[in-house]
């Protein structure tokens, strides 16, 4: 089975991913233009408190030194020293001024300098006061009046920094409300392109899968004259797709064979060619042609269960359809002859209630019972399929609560001995004495001089207690083929019995010879 390179759930990833990566690099570079404003205004913030503090710091030394020039107190001169410290650092804070514009460069310049030569002064009249020197004050007057100069320095840069700042901070608000703007209208458009691409891919999956169902559909009606259903999307609709085309051409060539088979059929007999020679060989044309109904009626009921499934389930479980499917055709279309071994034919049960088994879950359980030994034994080909497809469509389908079916296989006295039961809707009197009546034809078809009820179909009233249900609904191809075929491929020695209640389930039985794949008639059983 080709599996498609990308899935439908890597596209969904990969759809989901890169929206949500479009998503988040918006909010990304929204967030970045937020943070850099933000550190931005911070910067100048800070630059003006610093100002600010060194502006202060000036203007409390001026006051606590005009106070220590006239008390000269020990305490005064060590908060003096202190603070003049503080104006030396603050100082160094005025070089990031000088960056906003020209102006402030030479306000921040000659601040600069005016504290360089107030510094040494400032110093210079605190040591000439703590020594009681006459001129102290004459030395604090000169640091004074420079002290002057640089608090208008500092009042202009004050000025310059806020002027700064504002047009700034107008220009960091006008590019962040620009990068908002920018980032709503690329989250509007990934919006849009995100529905834009969902509705592509929705369309991508969901038009392949309709017109699937739509053929589906018309092959169930009986149309077998389709068009193939095209699917390029590279995913497992595709896969599915050609899997059906494939599945759709089998099914018109087996059926314009069958076609062929029935005009030869009908030539064969317009001959009268004589009776005896030809009786064996029209028994097997119409055991073969019956053998072929069974084909396209189970593919037929196959298909639909594909159909709903694919429209109602996930791509897991329509992989597993068709995986099962692959199998039970391959087995419907092998050409091993009309007998196959009892082994094969239980091991296409298995496919095929596993397949039923995906449809209704919990509603169906099953079981296959066979003793060593006996799947070697040969029968005709499906013997068994059709009448558990009737139990599961007819008997289990129907009941809300579900069912159970139940098939064995054993050998006693030489012959085979095969059971298949439900406990599915069973059938009314009615109905049943319609399915022995077309047994009694069947016997009649398969060998006229035959008397009694050697292939007839017959009644009991052995209670269902764990139990079940086949044929329920009308008699159709499945128990009146398997009837005709028996009838051909083992004149007088099969038998088939039915037992059924309303409500209860239903119970066939067949024996057969016991016969083995090379002819030979199975040994005596032990028991």
């Amino acid at each position: 089975m080709n599996r498609p390179s990308i899935g439908i759930r890597g596209k969904i990833l990969l759809f989901y991913g890169g929206t949500l990566a479009l998503v988040i690099a918006l909010e990304v570079v929204a967030q970045d233009a937020a943070l850099r404003a933000g550190s931005d205004f911070e910067d100048r913030l800070s630059r003006y408190h610093a100002v600010q503090g060194l502006r202060s710091s000036l203007e409390d030394y001026r006051a606590l030194g005009e106070r220590y020039m006239r008390e000269g107190l020990p305490e005064q001169r060590s908060e003096l020293e202190a603070e003049l410290d503080s104006i030396v650092a603050l100082s160094a804070s005025l070089s990031r001024l000088a960056e906003d514009s020209q102006d402030a460069f030479f306000e921040a310049r000659a601040a600069r300098r005016g504290l360089d030569a107030w510094t040494p002064l400032a110093r210079n009249a605190l040591e000439r006061r703590g020594e009681d020197a006459p001129d102290a004050y004459q030395d604090y007057a000169k640091a004074d009046r420079i002290a002057v100069f640089v608090d208008g320095y500092l009042g202009k840069l004050l000025s310059l920094s806020l002027a700064s700042g504002a047009s700034r901070y107008r220009a960091l608000a006008a590019r962040s409300r620009a990068s908002r703007r920018l980032a709503l209208i690329g989250l509007v458009g990934a919006g849009a392109l995100a529905m834009a691409f969902a509705a592509i891919f929705a369309s991508s999956i969901a038009a392949p899968i309709r017109r699937l169902a739509e053929a589906a559909d018309r092959m169930a009606a009986g149309d077998l004259d389709l068009e193939p259903v095209s699917a390029d999307s590279g995913d497992e609709v595709a896969v599915l797709a050609r899997g059906f085309n494939a599945m759709s051409a089998s099914i018109r060539a087996m059926v314009e064979g069958l076609e062929e088979k029935a005009e030869l059929e009908r030539l064969v007999h317009e001959r009268d060619i004589e009776r005896v020679s030809m009786g064996r060989a029209l028994r097997e044309a119409q055991f073969m042609n019956l053998q072929d109904q069974i084909r396209p009626h189970f593919l037929f009921n196959a298909l639909n269960t594909i159909a709903r499934s694919a429209l109602f389930e996930g791509a897991p479980d329509t992989e597993r359809l068709a995986l099962s499917l692959g199998k039970l055709m391959r087995y419907s279309l092998s050409e091993g002859g009309s007998f196959v071994s009892l082994g094969e034919e239980l091991a296409t049960l298995r496919e095929y209630l596993s397949f039923q088994g995906i449809r209704f879950g919990e509603r169906l359980a099953w079981e296959i019972r066979s003793e060593p030994g006996v799947e070697s034994l040969s029968i005709p080909r499906f013997t068994l399929q059709p009448i558990v497809e009737n139990a599961v469509r007819h008997g289990i389908e129907p009941k809300v609560e579900g069912g159970r079916v139940i098939v064995s296989a054993r050998r006693r006295a030489g012959r085979v001995r095969l059971v298949v039961a439900d406990s599915g809707m069973g059938m009314d009197a009615a109905l049943l004495e319609r399915l022995r009546a077309s047994a009694c034809g069947a016997q009649a078809v398969g060998d006229p001089a035959a008397t009694g009820d050697a292939t007839g179909v017959h009644g009991g009233d052995t209670p269902l207690s764990d139990a079940v249900s086949v044929g329920e609904g009308r008699p159709g191809i499945g128990m009146a083929n398997l009837e005709l075929r028996l009838a051909y491929r083992y004149p007088g020695s099969a038998r088939l019995s039915l037992v059924s209640r309303p409500g209860r389930g239903t119970l066939v039985r067949i024996s057969l010879p016991a016969v083995g794949l090379a002819g030979c008639i199975g040994g005596p059983d032990a028991d």
